[in-house]
């Protein structure tokens, strides 16, 4: 067989390699032949392109018909031995730089060696076509100055696609190179050891890979598909086996999720019949774990919960209890399934806990009112109007809804709503006041006692006056109309939100009314110094050493009192606010309250200002919670999530 190398030369082959070769150039060079037959015939093409085209000026028209053969011949040989791979390579280099012409290329490259690219690129360029996704991601990928991302490498498919969407998306068909820069340069080392290196250098094709400016708009749209799935490529790396679940679709860009088919879609055909065209419906959190599986086949923990709530959101849906909304994690029992209505915030808005707080105290007047059927459908049509007074986001109300739907299907308990509303301001508890009328009527249109005495108790936990559930109550019942006061728009509430709004406005006469008549005479007892200014009246004498003496008298008891007061204050000790903890412990607990949600390094910060150990301090509250309510007040490993209702309970 003949091998390759200086001593490959027609001279030097046997009669029998001799006579196939011949053999195999007169067949059309298609047959399977030894591979150094075929470099022997790579060395008569580069000759008769490097020697003879000096010279002879049909060289030129033959080059098409030379890439033609030599292409064949990759195609055919290609796969084989290394040394004739490249070879072919080199050769279909330099036969593509000297045959390039004006027309655009294909839109897919078909080789991706760094002359073929130059090459492809030059012609989009000088032919002003617009460059298409798979050129544009060759571009990237084939250029000198920029490094690949571990995106591309470490989930290829998912970065495709999504690069193919974006880059269609803002540019149509493709972006358009405009031509000019320096030439392609090539140095072709010939494969005949009888040829000496030479440079091809082609002046009219712009050289786009020896230009960063030209490519950075795609470097940067790159570097943008790479940070959207980068969550999703380091998920994946501790999770390999995740790759089509349920748990990587909230990491996954949007354009990237189908929600026809898959797991997602059994999911989103569940829901859709479950809610029957309805934009709410009652479910038992059990019927999720079909999809959704859980440490814990009892109750889901912070961090599943909020993962299976970002899926679902996915399809437009969501599910009250909302982990992410302050409310406990799934558990068995019942659940609100509702539309979310459009694009909606994974995070409450800044009046969001207070119309929770609302809706908590409306479903203790509800449950007064009727304990045996809570209204539902009237009650929560009500909804749209304490949302609008709250000045909620867009779609709380309809979480608010379900929520509140969700609520009427537990006892909420009226001893603890006390701590659950004192997130709230006064003119929050005022808005709230009028609308638990509102609920007291819908509720029980007759207003009998429990309804009456429920809503004076919860007016007591507002802190509003207890009399105006009577004035409110009997200006509904003669047909008045319920109006809401509403927050600002920014911020805190005006001064004129934190004063008592009227509910109803009773219309009347423009003139003054008449209540009683004046008779005119004087009645009652004059003032001193009006009778002493009457010299017909002997007036009224003072005794001043009297005055003296009972004011002296008054001080001392003043000063005795506040010394024993002071000592008292002195000398007690307050108790701790939670059963089962010192004062450090309940301190904390309490500053828990104000971060929702902490990294694992801001508790061990926390802990430490209140002069605890982190870890035990963790497991100490989360024992309690489970000793008074039944459920973890923390939540999480590297993430802690406060349960908003545990520590409420814990803290009424």
């Amino acid at each position: 067989m003949p091998g390759s190398g200086p001593e490959l030369a027609y001279r030097h082959l046997s009669p029998a390699a001799r006579k196939a070769y011949l053999e195999w150039l007169a067949g059309g060079r298609r047959k399977d032949v030894p591979p150094g037959l075929v470099l022997l015939f790579c060395f008569g093409v580069e000759r008769r392109i490097l020697l003879d085209g000096d010279s002879d000026p049909t060289v030129q028209r033959e080059l098409p018909a030379l890439r033609a053969e030599v292409r064949g011949l990759r195609h055919g040989h290609g796969e084989g031995k290394s040394t004739l791979r490249d070879a072919l390579d080199r050769l279909l280099d330099l036969l593509d730089l000297l045959t390039a012409g004006r027309d655009a290329p294909a839109n897919t490259p078909d080789r991706e060696t760094p002359t073929a690219v130059r090459v492809g690129l030059a012609r989009f360029a000088i032919s002003s076509a617009p460059v298409p996704t798979a050129w544009a991601r060759t571009w990237i990928r084939h250029h000198p100055s920029f490094t690949p991302r571990r995106t591309e490498s470490d989930c290829p498919a998912e970065f495709e696609r999504l690069f193919t969407l974006r880059y269609r998306e803002r540019h149509g068909s493709g972006i358009t190179v405009a031509s000019g820069g320096s030439g392609i340069r090539l140095r072709y080392h010939p494969s005949n050891p009888g040829l000496a290196t030479t440079l091809v250098w082609r002046a009219d094709l712009p050289d786009l890979l020896s230009e960063p400016s030209r490519v950075r708009p795609l470097v940067a749209l790159r570097d943008e598909v790479a940070a959207a799935l980068d969550p999703y490529r380091r998920w994946l790396a501790r999770f390999p086996q995740g790759r089509d679940s349920l748990a990587a679709v909230p990491l996954l860009p949007a354009e990237l999720v189908d929600v026809r088919y898959g797991k997602l879609g059994a999911l989103r055909v569940w829901a859709e019949r479950r809610l029957d065209g309805r934009p709410r419906t009652l479910i038992d959190a059990s019927e999720l774990r079909e999809f959704w599986s859980a440490a814990d086949p009892e109750r889901m923990a912070a961090e599943e919960a909020a993962a299976l709530l970002d899926v679902l959101a996915r399809l437009g849906l969501g599910v009250e209890p909302d982990v992410r909304f302050g409310a406990p994690p799934l558990a068995r029992g019942p659940a609100v399934l509702f539309r979310l209505g459009g694009p909606a915030a994974d995070r409450p808005g800044p009046h969001f806990a207070s119309a929770v707080a609302i809706a908590r105290c409306a479903a203790a007047v509800a449950f007064a009112a009727a304990p045996e059927s809570p209204p539902g459908a009237t009650l929560l049509a009500t909804v749209a109007g304490l949302a609008a007074a709250l000045d909620l986001d867009p779609g709380e109300d309809l979480r608010l809804a379900a929520r509140l739907s969700w609520l009427l299907t537990t006892r909420v308990e009226v001893d603890r709503l006390g701590r659950q509303t004192s997130v709230m301001t006064l003119a929050e508890r005022e808005i709230a006041g009028h609308y638990l009328v509102t609920v007291a009527v819908t509720a029980d249109p007759t207003i009998g006692p429990a309804t009456v005495a429920a809503a004076t108790r919860v007016y007591g936990i507002l802190g509003l006056a207890v009399d105006l559930v009577f004035q409110r109550l009997h200006d509904r019942s003669t047909g008045g109309r319920a109006i809401l006061p509403r927050l600002g728009r920014a911020g805190d509430p005006p001064a004129q939100a934190r004063r008592r709004v009227p509910e109803t406005a009773v219309e009347g006469p423009d003139e003054p009314v008449v209540i009683q008549a004046a008779d005119g005479q004087p009645n009652g007892f004059g003032l001193p110094w009006a009778m002493s200014a009457d010299t017909s009246s002997p007036g009224i004498q003072l005794d001043g050493s009297l005055i003296r003496q009972k004011v002296a008298e008054s001080g001392t008891a003043a000063a005795l009192l506040g010394a024993i007061f002071d000592t008292e204050e002195e000398h007690q000790e307050p108790a701790p606010l939670v059963p089962g903890l010192d004062r450090a412990h309940t301190a904390l607990l309490q500053a828990l309250g104000e971060r929702p949600t902490l990294a694992r390094e801001e508790f061990e910060a926390l802990a430490a200002a209140h002069g605890v150990l982190p870890d035990g301090a963790l497991d100490l509250l989360n024992e309690v919670a489970l000793d008074n309510v039944g459920a973890p007040v923390v939540e999480g490993d590297t993430t802690l999530t406060v349960v908003n209702d545990v520590l409420l309970e814990l803290l009424a």
